[in-house]
């Protein structure tokens, strides 16, 4: 097939296309799944549909969720996919959003419907729920290894509903080891891949030149079961934008090798991560445009963050500043507690814990509280405050002494990294600003 090429004119045109594949995503076994005081956040009467959210008139401020509860603000999300959607559109990029960030199949419809050409995901689980949502293009950025997920993938690729997939191999070994288990699992269609680039000291990868050339002869030898698409790296191994650009050049050199070997009528194809520096990414597209097509697979985008990422993005835009313009993105994620206890005179204990957030790359950052029927104009600040530590349920918030708070006081944190806020929750309350529900978004982790 031909790839898609995108301009801000064909931008309409390639929308449509991804809503008629949106369309067929089953959403069944969502909007029929009723959801009751079992689900963390539902309080004890609940017992509604998906759909029937909104029409309960459910405010997270009024009292009518449990806490601790992640929310999704609804604003940031129609923002952040139009952001992305344009940008990769201005830009001649694919989008692959990477979907183990959510596991959400209710985002992974509003991506598509804005213009993924893909859902990314890391292992074989992860591709059963996109497929099972009726997802019809994967990408598994990652290796396949092992009897059992090669045999899931064999079966996945075979009838009349088969998805179009792309996954990683880099090298001869593990070649060899994705076509036979192919083949002994009668894989009825052809399984795409790229060759990963990796660098000595980062994630997996070939290493050389020299194993490039050999994976890539290697994939020739069994036509019948693979097919090459191109090449990957995930740039996000990086530690600094020097680091990527160092890295970026040997990136080049390697689509250069792959480009001599290419015999495909269909342009080869180079894929990027493309969250943390994701203006490296644009300049690496525009080197290797338009003989290759680029596949962005950022994940954090939809929701963004208060901390890691927006640092991370706050700097990519500061690199490029004046030379190209990249999206704007606003935290989507909220982590909502109430105030436990008070045992010490600037030291309160939150209700939320390890359980409930992500703590592997920053601890939740406080950003306000309020009493019991506040209005949101009556918000109290919490710059200065900190949460210095996690126990399973309990977060340790050190206070300013001119901070107030007191024993049911609702305090409303951002967090660091999606990724690891997502796996947390089963059903994620979708809320306007004024925090009535709107949706309840589920996730398959």
């Amino acid at each position: 097939m031909a790839w898609i090429r995108l301009t801000s004119a064909s931008l309409p045109v390639f929308k449509m296309q991804a809503e008629q594949i949106s369309n067929c995503l089953t959403m069944n076994t969502i909007q029929h799944d009723r959801l009751n005081a079992l689900t963390k956040g539902l309080a004890f009467d609940a017992d509604v549909l998906p759909s029937e959210a909104k029409a309960r008139g459910w405010n997270l401020l009024n009292g009518d969720l449990t806490l601790p509860l992640m929310v999704l603000k609804e604003s940031a999300l129609a923002h952040n996919l139009q952001a992305m959607s344009q940008w990769c559109a201005e830009n001649n990029l694919l989008l692959a959003p990477h979907g183990k960030t959510t596991m959400c199949p209710q985002l992974y419809e509003r991506q598509m419907a804005h213009g993924a050409w893909a859902i990314t995901v890391a292992n074989i689980a992860q591709a059963q729920v996109c497929h099972h949502f009726g997802v019809s293009r994967i990408v598994i950025a990652n290796q396949v290894a092992g009897a059992g997920n090669i045999r899931s993938l064999a079966k996945m690729l075979s009838g009349a509903a088969a998805p179009e997939v792309t996954c990683l191999v880099d090298s001869v070994e593990g070649v060899q080891h994705l076509a036979a288990g192919l083949q002994q699992f009668g894989a009825q269609r052809p399984l795409n891949v790229f060759v990963e680039i990796g660098r000595t000291g980062w994630r997996t990868g070939v290493r050389s030149a020299e194993q490039l050339q050999e994976v890539m002869a290697e994939i020739h030898r069994h036509e019948s079961l693979l097919k090459l698409r191109g090449i990957e790296a995930f740039e996000g191994s990086g530690a600094s934008a020097a680091e990527v650009d160092d890295f970026a050049v040997a990136f080049k050199t390697s689509a250069q090798q792959l480009l001599k070997q290419w015999t495909s009528n269909d342009a080869p194809m180079v894929s990027i991560g493309g969250t943390a520096f994701l203006d490296r990414v644009l300049m690496i597209a525009r080197e290797l445009q338009p003989t290759f097509q680029i596949l962005v697979r950022s994940g954090c985008y939809v929701t963004h963050d208060h901390a890691r990422y927006q640092l991370q993005h706050s700097q990519s835009i500061e690199r490029v500043r004046g030379i190209a313009a990249m999206p704007a993105f606003i935290p989507a994620l909220e982590l909502w507690a109430y105030v436990q206890s008070r045992p010490e005179p600037n030291l309160a204990f939150l209700t939320f814990g390890k359980r409930d957030a992500p703590f592997d790359l920053d601890l939740p950052l406080p950003l306000f509280a309020l009493s019991a029927g506040d209005a949101l104009s009556e918000a109290r600040s919490l710059t200065g405050a900190r949460v210095t530590k996690l126990n399973d349920q309990h977060a340790y918030l050190q206070l300013q002494d001119d901070h107030d708070l007191h024993i049911g006081d609702l305090v409303c944190c951002g967090i660091s990294h999606p990724c690891t806020a997502f796996d947390k929750w089963r059903v994620l309350p979708v809320v306007d600003d004024d925090y009535n529900v709107l949706d309840l978004y589920q996730t398959y982790f």
